[in-house]
Formats: structure tokens, sequence, C-alpha cells
């Protein structure tokens, strides 16, 4: 197939509010977690609730209105290299400090930590590949797999708004008993202050209306275009920069890279390629607009986290398969059955990190997200 060009304009469109509401909100799947384990703080977690809520009733509504069908439903394969492929995901999220979409934003905002886990995760997909076949494929993955297909809650014979109302509910449910409806009511209201003045100015959004917006932004991509992912570009821009090297034909001989190019009528970047690009330049502009853009050089004693933790997920994002955004939000919001397993894998490989690796984690990252030498 050959790709039009309105599909890159779409894409660079979609890529770049997705980095700029992203970079707003600090929207950072790792600390989501992380901070929850470590000292239950449930601000960030709560975002990811409403986006997965938006999610799945955006993807549920579209199904509904025949915009789009189950067969464009983002589910995987099902078996232990979900759980597997999560844990080490959380773990090698966890020690790079930063989740795959919060490394593109990072990169956006000015840290140079996030490009080199940006090129280490590229450099962890890349070396997936190439242990592919023969050895990962007949005595890894092939062993590890329950199921050739994917599943998804949406192909059970049931209206497809059903069960996402159901879980939205339990989840308004637990909250009421929580917050009380009056509380729900009062953040619903909170959650929009940011929006007073010149929104765009502003260093921060409330991450619960970005979540909506995000959700809703991932809906209207699924119709259009394809359901968000980014370890799967990324492993494409890994494969084009081998083939600079290389030639077209190791990529063609080597059985990973070539089924990642399937659909490519040649070696090169295609739509999915672009939307991770521009994800970087909309983080840029938001960072410049609120004057929080700043070139910032990690300390040498935090390049082996950088290193380690994003080579380990981009190995892990091949196994699993995805990586957070696209199990979060194309895989939930898909009711996909693969995702949920990789989503406990990813909470597990955190709770790991966090609570055995590093012993004081709260302190550690906040020393990972500021201390940074400011001479560069």
């Amino acid at each position: 197939m050959f790709f039009i060009l309105d599909m890159f304009i779409l894409a660079g469109i979609f890529g770049f509010l997705y980095g700029f509401l992203l970079q707003k909100a600090d929207f950072c799947f790792t600390a989501s977690f992380r901070d929850w384990i470590s000292v239950r703080d449930s601000r960030i977690g709560k975002g990811v609730l409403v986006l997965i809520a938006t999610a799945m009733l955006g993807f549920g509504l579209m199904l509904t209105l025949g915009f789009a069908s189950v067969e464009q439903v983002w589910s995987m394969p099902i078996g232990f290299s979900n759980l597997i492929g999560g844990i080490l995901f959380g773990i090698g999220m966890t020690i790079a400090g930063s989740c795959a979409s919060g490394a593109l934003y990072r990169a956006g905002m000015g840290y140079i930590q996030f490009w080199i886990v940006i090129a280490c995760m590229i450099a962890g997909n890349l070396l997936f590949a190439l242990v592919y076949d023969p050895w990962a494929a007949d005595y890894v993955m092939e062993p590890l797999a329950l199921t050739e297909e994917g599943f998804s809650l949406f192909q059970m014979n049931l209206p497809f708004l059903l069960i996402p109302f159901l879980i939205v509910a339990l989840m308004l449910f637990i909250a009421s008993r929580q917050f009380g409806w009056t509380g729900i009511w009062q953040g619903a209201k909170e959650s929009l202050q940011d929006m007073k003045g010149n929104p765009l100015t502003k260093s921060h959004w409330d991450i619960r209306f970005v979540a909506v917006l995000l959700g809703i932004l991932a809906t209207i991509q699924f119709v259009v275009m394809s359901s968000i992912s980014i370890t799967g570009p990324e492993t494409r821009i890994g494969g084009v920069l081998l083939s600079f090297f290389f030639g077209e034909d190791f990529i063609y001989q080597n059985t990973y890279l070539n089924g990642m190019f399937a659909d490519f009528p040649v070696i090169g970047l295609g739509p999915e390629e672009t939307l991770v690009i521009f994800m970087i330049i909309g983080a840029f502009v938001s960072a410049l607009l609120s004057k929080s853009f700043r070139i910032r050089k990690p300390k040498a004693s935090r390049l082996p986290y950088a290193i380690g933790g994003g080579l380990l997920m981009g190995i892990s994002s091949r196994m699993a398969p995805g990586c957070n955004i696209a199990n979060v939000v194309a895989g939930m919001g898909g009711l996909s059955i693969s995702s949920l397993i990789v989503i406990v894998g990813m909470a597990g490989g955190v709770f790991i990190a966090t609570a055995y690796i590093f012993k004081m984690p709260l302190m550690l990252f906040q020393k990972m997200d500021f201390d940074f030498d400011e001479s560069a």
C-alpha cells in the first residue's frame, strides 16, 4: 500500500496534540503507579482512570454508530509473554524514570536524559528483532503463547456500549463511596480551573481534564487513522536507520523487521512514525509557550539508569507487545484481554522496582526529575 499525504498531515496533527497535552499535564504513566505504591498519591492515577473510561466509552460509541469495526480494535495474542513483558517494561520504565510517552514529551522539554532513553528504547527494539529469529520466536515467544489471535470483549455478542457503561458505572460507584457525588462534581469543576485566562501559556493543566481530551483524541484517531502506539513506530524508525547502514535487504531478511514493514511499500517512515516525531514537537511548543523549555543535562550518575531502563523497555515492549500508551489507551479502550494482562504486569514491575530496587523511591525520583547540571 502507498500512504497518501493526507495521512501524514493527519498523523502530524494527532502527534502534535498528544505531545502538547501530555506536557501540559505532566502525564506520566510511570508516576501513576509509582506514586501510589510509594506514598499512596493517586493524583496521576485518577487521570489514567479517567483516560481509560473516556477511551472505552469513545470506542464503544464509535462501534455502536458504525464509524469503526471490531476488526480495527488493537488486540494482540494472549500469553504469558503479555505478563512477563509487562513486568519487565514496568521495571524498565521505573529505572529510566519515564514511560514511553513520558520520554517523548520530556525530550521535547529539553531533557537530554530522555533523548538517551528514547535512543536506548529503539536499540532495545532492534536487539529483540535480531534475536527473534531463530531463538526468541521458537524458544521464548511460541512456548509462552496461549492463543494465536487477540481477543477483545467487544467481540462478544453484546451491545458495544454495555461493558464500557458497566465498567465506568463501577468506577463512579467506587469514587462516590470515597468522595461522595458532591466531591465528584466539585472535582469535575476544579479540573476546568486551568482554562481561565490564557491556558496556552500556563505551565500546568489539570490531569483529569487532559485525560478526557486525550481519550477523545484517541477515539477520533481510532476512527480515522489507527490506534495509537509508540514502540511499534519506534521499532520501524530503528529499522529505517539500520537500512541506511546495512541496506534494505538486511531488513527484509530479518523475520521480525520484515513483518514490521509488511504494510509498507518501501523501508521508510509512515504516518505512525510521523505521529511519534510530532509528539516531541508538540511538547516542545507547549513548553515554549509556558516558558518551561530548557536544555537540561543529566548528571553522569543518571546515565546508567537511562541506558539500562531504556534498553529494557525496548526489549520488553516487543515481548508484551506494546508500551504503556498502546495498552492503556488503545488496548483498554478496545477492551483487549492481552492489554489488561500487560497492564497488570506493568503495575507489578513498577512495584518490584519501587519496593525492592529503590528503597527510598519518592526521594530518588524527585532527585531524578530535578537534579540536572544547569551548566548545559
